[in-house]
């Protein structure tokens, strides 16, 4: 009983409160919601909701049931490196453990505004690293173009160029090749996501970023909701996909979490509790 009342004290020290995380801190949606008639890529199926069941049922009891139908690479959604790398990870074979990093924004907002076809290079993420640091190992870098917080819910027309379904008439922003190349070779982030619908951008045909970065095992996050939400460090972002077998990429739950006190929050609850469990353990242990 005494060893129960240690650990729980200690807990309570270290302000660890079942339901809560440490601290109380903010998270941040970074996901679109996915609704009939949002912006999809050229050549994919429209996301289609359809309500089966919104009532009462002969069996006297309320139900709500639906169905979708959608294309893997449909809202806020991953790229893995599969997409365009033969041979490489699918998405139910990335770990989790590259899915979660500290947050970094490089805002490019001035560039895009008036020029829809920008590509971010290195010049930009040098720029950034002279304002805040490095770029940390295993980060979430998210590229903060505009487009999605001007455009997004303006129809197909302002967020891609276009809605014609023509692919050469795509219009917004992304990462330029030698940015790309640049990042490759000098940084080593898990996760880059971007919020337009591709990281390369519209008028690319080569998809050369796509192509410098999966095989690295870069995982894509693209069409990332609210970044003008979240802080230029300080965050751990999730990207946490659907588990789809064999898939090349699928829906997200992308989100931030924020400790206002620290200016960083990098590890959960259960993180924490198992660390102090298993540190105490060897403590009591020894008595």
């Amino acid at each position: 009983m005494s060893s129960l009342l240690l650990i729980a004290a200690l807990l309570g020290l270290f302000g660890y409160s079942s339901g809560s995380l440490p601290g109380d801190p903010r998270m941040i949606e970074l996901t679109w919601r996915l609704e009939n008639g949002m912006a999809h890529w050229p050549g994919m199926v429209p996301y289609n909701f359809t309500i089966v069941d919104r009532g009462m049922i002969p069996d006297g009891f309320y139900l709500e049931l639906n169905n979708i139908y959608l294309a893997e690479h449909t809202g806020t959604h991953l790229d893995a490196p599969a997409h365009f790398i033969q041979g490489e990870w699918r998405l139910d074979q990335v770990p989790l453990k590259n899915l979660v990093g500290p947050g970094v924004v490089v805002d490019v907002r001035d560039k895009t505004r008036d020029n829809p076809d920008y590509e971010i290079g290195p010049e930009d993420f040098q720029d950034w690293e002279r304002e805040h640091g490095r770029i940390p190992d295993g980060s979430v870098l998210m590229l903060r173009t505009g487009w999605g917080e001007w455009y997004w819910d303006q129809g197909e027309t302002a967020y891609l160029g276009t809605d014609t379904g023509v692919t050469s008439l795509l219009h917004f922003p992304g990462l330029k090749p030698e940015g790309a190349q640049w990042l490759a070779d000098n940084r080593k982030m898990h996760v880059i996501g971007i919020d337009t619908g591709s990281m390369d951008n519209g008028q690319s045909v080569q998809k050369m970023s796509h192509r410098i970065l999966l095989p690295k095992r870069v995982v894509f996050i693209e069409n990332v909701g609210h970044l003008d939400q979240l802080p230029v460090t300080g965050s751990t972002v999730y990207a946490m996909p659907i588990m789809i077998g064999q898939g090349s990429g699928g829906p997200a739950r992308v989100f931030a979490i924020v400790d206002d006190r620290t200016s960083a929050c990098s590890v959960t609850t259960s993180t924490i509790v198992t660390v102090f469990l298993a540190f105490f353990s060897v403590i009591l242990n020894m008595m």
